[in-house]
């Protein structure tokens, strides 16, 4: 195969996890109502578990998003070329996007661990806790799909996606912040 062909695969199997990760951002534009998953909790150090940023809400609508996104790109894409088995199943899919989602839930911990407050940068933790929760995932699941090649196209390619992914829902009024 191709370095091009692999980078291809990369972007496919990332996409759901990537969807799953975006969602939630403009799920909190359409939810009038959003509870936070911490419910406004405070651990043992007197902060916040997770913030006002991580809604059920959220996690439902992007696990539900980057699953159904996912899976009509994987059916679209199946149909014009032959795709390699690498792909993630349906089951992988789905468990990614929890995973992506709960990896960017452990972020926020970790976050607010450090005394961040919502919004501010944590370079390469805001960027990459998702992504290699969901790697992680698929590779429990079903190794098969995962070579090392996606993994550091994956890690490579995402900080600068999420950067410029994050300016452009800053630009349109979605984010506060442009990272």
């Amino acid at each position: 195969m191709s370095l091009l062909w692999d980078f291809i695969i990369t972007l496919l199997i990332i996409w759901p996890p990537y969807v799953a990760n975006a969602t939630p951002v403009v799920a909190s534009k359409v939810f009038r109502r959003r509870t936070p998953m911490d419910f406004g909790r405070n651990f043992i150090d007197g902060r916040r578990l997770f913030g006002d940023g991580k809604t059920y809400e959220g996690f439902a609508t992007g696990l539900l998003v980057g699953f159904i996104i996912g899976e009509l790109t994987y059916m679209i894409v199946s149909s014009v070329v032959s795709v390699p088995s690498e792909l993630p199943d349906p089951l992988a899919v789905f468990v990614m996007c929890i995973a992506a989602l709960l990896g960017d839930l452990l972020g926020a911990f970790i976050k607010r661990r450090l005394g961040l407050p919502r919004g501010a940068p944590a370079p390469l933790l805001d960027q990459l806790d998702f992504l290699l929760a969901a790697l992680l995932a698929l590779w429990l699941i079903q190794p098969s799909a995962l070579r090392a090649i996606y993994v550091m196209f994956a890690v490579l390619i995402t900080p600068p996606i999420h950067l410029a992914t994050n300016t452009v829902a800053y630009l349109l009024g979605l984010k506060r912040e442009p990272w």
